[in-house]
């Protein structure tokens, strides 16, 4: 009945506006670095609603564990997000993303197996995935891969203005120590 379907439809708009005000409160907790509130605010949301604010209190609890200094849980949480398919590719991407920018215990394999679906796609975040390539070949020593994958990326007519420089102050400072 329409009174029925009435009923539903402003229940429906009070349960989203409080899953909102949950998550916002959530990430004034985080910015507040209250991290443990912040943690238990993301999760309730993470687990009892299936929208898009589920989602990005994932994004938040992995930030939550991050900020804790809780590396596997938060790899766990972008985990769950990279892995599941129902979710946006661009986020899953994103996750993959800042999982290797975060994660200071991974292997460089696992977290070059992680940037590899990025940096083979034609994703919106590719280049930021090269990027981070080479940020990590640094990263793990490995200076004669990072300046052929930062000449190959150079090259790309697709950089921003700051990424550009951002790669050639890298190659600067590689360039002056080969010397």
């Amino acid at each position: 009945s329409l009174v029925t379907y009435q009923a539903y439809i402003i229940w429906n708009k009070k349960r989203l506006e409080a899953i909102s005000a949950q998550y916002f409160q959530a990430l004034e907790s985080l910015e507040e670095k209250n991290y443990s509130i912040s943690h238990s605010l993301f999760l309730n949301n993470s687990q009892n609603h299936k929208n898009g604010y589920s989602i990005l209190s994932i994004f938040g609890l992995a930030e939550s564990n991050y900020q804790k200094g809780k590396i596997d849980e938060m790899i766990l949480n972008y985990k769950t997000i990279y892995d599941n398919e129902s979710i946006d590719i661009y986020y899953r991407n994103l996750s993959r993303i800042l999982s290797v920018l975060k994660d200071n215990s991974s292997s460089f394999d696992q977290q070059k197996l992680l940037l590899e679906p990025i940096l083979k796609s034609p994703s919106l975040l590719q280049v930021l995935a090269a990027e981070l390539e080479v940020l990590l070949l640094i990263k793990f020593d490995k200076i004669k891969e990072a300046k052929q994958a930062l000449n190959v990326l150079l090259k790309r007519s697709n950089l921003s203005f700051e990424q550009k420089n951002r790669l050639e102050l890298i190659n600067k400072i590689y360039k002056n120590n080969a010397k």
